[in-house]
């Protein structure tokens, strides 16, 4: 059964600079069968994944870890946060965690 502390995967929050592209993956720990990878990225509720996953990429699965396509954080999007939801089939459930996301300014001192 969800509960609201574990909805977040373990990594969440992270920090990501104005401008930056990260692959992120997720372990799906203990899971037998990873599958139909998928993922969204939101601000401020908005989905804005078409802009800020790379569709040149896929979102792959290796045993029980899911790579999701590069996220990149956008010029001007410092100060802001996104959340990922990660979606997968994991052992025949459709399972979602989400990653928080904060930008920072590139020329920001903290």
């Amino acid at each position: 059964m969800q509960n609201e502390d574990n909805i977040w995967l373990i990594e969440s929050p992270i920090v990501m600079v104005e401008g930056e592209e990260i692959a992120f993956s997720v372990d799906w720990q203990g899971a037998a069968n990873v599958s139909s990878p998928a993922a969204q990225a939101y601000k401020n509720g908005v989905d804005i994944t078409a802009e800020v996953m790379s569709a040149g990429d896929q979102h792959l699965v290796n045993g029980s870890v899911q790579t999701l396509r590069r996220l990149q954080a956008r010029a001007g999007d410092g100060g802001s946060r996104y959340v990922l939801v990660v979606e997968a089939e994991v052992d025949g459930n459709l399972e979602r965690r989400k990653l928080l996301v904060h930008i920072a300014r590139a020329g920001a001192e903290h």
